[in-house]
């Protein structure tokens, strides 16, 4: 007897619960996959036993670099065990965890192989399951962590600690730069486990990079799934392109923008639905979903505008979004604004990313019920968007003007760096008024109809049709009436020109137009260009170099009938295509006006005769065959 007191005494002052340290580590290392080494170990016996691990470091996974730091390294970490509940019900259940000044290492190597990929191995026969486990509070203190992933450009220092109320919160801070952009956030949370519990779980988060700033407030039913997620997002910034770097995706430049709604996970989407918010001037609103598992990910939406400024759509085609007047610029935005409108270039001239296309297909349809400017002769807009391994193809796309539209399929295809690209355009009905009135030169009744094709290959819009073939057909057969101001333009019709200009009606009947322009290595000129009016012939030719941009028209006008007061000298509209001016062909003007002075020292009614036109006849050429 003696000697079993002599033997339970010793193994009370003798006992070192270290022996069972190569237990732990070897259990902890199955446990998660990865190499588990424990300083020390100090157990505290009760009805809650306190376990306290002293120098805990977890290794990076086998074959990763050696230089690289531990994947974790902790000074202590404290475990309470209810070991009552556990001999009652084999259920592990911990009422608290707690990390003392945790430093977590997570990296990346430069062929995408990391250290934070945990693969949990197979429960081993008679071990705990994870429904088997239960956790109360967790604790960390002066936590810290560093992310760095050269393939993303990531490189983000995190500080994580958990607050003193009950329940308790988690508090994370990061700061560095992601997509080698800087980046800051700030994220409170609720307790990590109530992560346990079936009560929704709290969070609330901002993030800003650059001119970018993104809040969220958040309460996740399943947290650890990220799913059944209820999450209030805005997101704003000076230019959605910004976007670009930090999602993957191939998103254009933008004026300012705000934009709300809610995001949700499900179905292996992200998914950002009652969308609401401007850009620059244009209201938009609508549904994005992204899959992100494929190779390439896949973004679907579906969008719409009550009211669209087509000046903020410019950085579909490559060119300066907004105005000068939109809203919240910055002074170097509008500064870009004003020297994109007093450049002479009008066709937009910065490369489309090839690369940048392939990163991500999209699928997007888009519709504006009103469109914005007073230049703008077009009601409506609706189009549908495919990107495709870094193919475009736009079909529809497609503008209503009154009754008439306007409907294009565009397709650009990548080959190489550059864009092989067509546009076969279809011009339907459109009423001729709303497009005078929109321009400022008048105003008329009639509709024109049409085709625009066009082939080219180049890394930007300028490059495309400066290198393009292709055919514009314009034909105008429906009576309509055309102000007698544009036909007096042509034609100097003196005397019906003041009356136009004084604002008395005189209108006169178009019988039919016929407009046929093939284009060769960017260059269109014409074949045809008639004008056929009750009273008038109008006839010309037009050229125009897409490569130079520049324009030369020429319109003369010929009365087919006896006219007095009628000066019948072509008019040229002629230069660059942001600053094309319009007036008379002077040489023959003035040679035709002197005669008719020294005609009248002479014999004043012969001044008369070069204003006078014996016509051209009645018969129309817009019918003759071609």
């Amino acid at each position: 007897m003696a000697g079993l007191v002599l033997v339970c005494v010793a193994v009370v002052f003798l006992w070192d619960w270290n022996w069972f340290r190569g237990l732990v580590e070897a259990r902890a290392s199955t446990a998660i996959g990865r190499e588990v080494q424990i300083g020390r170990l100090e157990v505290h016996l009760g009805r809650v036993t306190r376990v306290v691990l002293h120098d805990v470091r977890v290794t990076n996974p086998t074959g990763f670099m050696l230089s690289a730091a531990a994947f974790l390294v902790m000074p202590t970490l404290t475990v309470d065990v209810a070991a009552e509940t556990y001999l009652r019900t084999r259920k592990l259940s911990l009422p608290l965890v707690q990390a003392n000044a945790p430093v977590i290492s997570m990296l990346q190597m430069t062929d995408g192989a990391n250290n934070w990929t945990i693969t949990p191995q197979a429960r081993p026969a008679g071990g705990a399951a994870a429904s088997d486990l239960a956790i109360g509070d967790v604790v960390i203190n002066d936590g810290k962590a560093r992310l760095e992933a050269p393939l993303t450009g990531t490189d983000i220092a995190i500080s994580i600690t958990t607050g003193d109320s009950t329940p308790r919160s988690i508090t994370i801070d990061a700061s560095g730069s992601y997509a080698r952009r800087p980046i800051t956030a700030h994220v409170v949370g609720g307790a990590l486990l109530s992560l346990r519990d079936a009560a929704p779980y709290p969070i609330e988060a901002e993030l800003a990079t650059g001119d970018t700033k993104l809040s969220l407030k958040a309460t996740l039913q399943d947290p650890l799934a990220l799913a059944g997620a209820d999450i209030d997002l805005s997101i704003a910034g000076q230019d959605m392109g910004a976007l670009s770097s930090l999602t993957g995706m191939p998103i254009p430049k933008t004026p300012p923008y705000r934009l709300a709604g809610k995001l949700d996970f499900g179905d292996r989407q992200i998914k950002f639905s009652n969308i609401v918010g401007l850009v620059g001037s244009t209201d938009l609103a609508g549904t994005l979903a992204v899959d992100p598992k494929p190779a390439r990910p896949v973004l679907n939406g579906n969008m719409i505008s009550k009211s669209v400024d087509m000046q903020d759509l410019g950085g579909f085609v490559g060119s300066t979004p907004g105005r000068t007047t939109t809203p919240g610029q910055t002074k170097e935005q509008v500064a870009q604004v004003r020297r994109a409108e007093a450049s002479t270039q009008l066709l937009p001239n910065t490369p489309i990313e090839v690369p940048h296309l392939r990163a991500a297909d999209v699928h997007i349809t888009y519709r504006a019920e009103h469109i914005i400017g007073r230049n703008v002769p077009f009601d409506s807009l609706e189009a549908k968007l495919d990107i495709e391994d870094g193919h475009i193809h736009l079909e529809p796309a497609r503008v209503a003007v009154g009754g008439g539209h306007v409907t294009a399929t565009i397709d650009l295809n990548p080959d190489g760096d550059t864009l092989v690209s067509s546009l076969d355009a279809k011009i339907e009905h459109v009423d001729i008024g709303r497009i005078l009135k929109s321009s400022g030169l008048g105003s008329g009744r009639g509709v024109i109809d049409g085709t625009i094709k066009l082939m080219g290959s180049g890394d930007s819009l300028a490059a495309i049709v400066g290198h393009g073939d292709g055919r514009l057909s314009l034909n105008m057969s429906r009576a309509g009436d055309v102000n007698a101001l544009l036909l007096d333009l042509s034609g100097l019709q003196l005397g019906r020109a003041i009356l136009s200009a004084l604002g008395i009606p005189d209108k006169e009947m178009l019988r039919c137009m016929i407009v046929d322009a093939p284009m060769r290595h960017g260059v269109a000129a014409t074949t045809r260009l008639v004008i056929d009016t009750t009273d008038h012939l109008i006839t010309g030719g037009a050229r125009a170099d897409f490569v130079r941009e520049v324009m030369e028209m020429h319109l003369r006008t010929d009365a087919k009938h006896f006219t007095v007061g009628s000066l019948s000298t072509p008019i040229r509209i002629a230069g660059p295509f942001k600053d094309l001016s319009v007036g008379p062909d002077v040489r023959e003007l003035g040679a035709r006006g002197g005669a008719a002075v020294g005609l009248g020292v002479l014999f004043p009614p012969a001044a008369l005769l070069p204003t006078i036109e014996f016509g051209v006849g009645e018969t129309s050429p817009c019918h003759a065959p071609r």
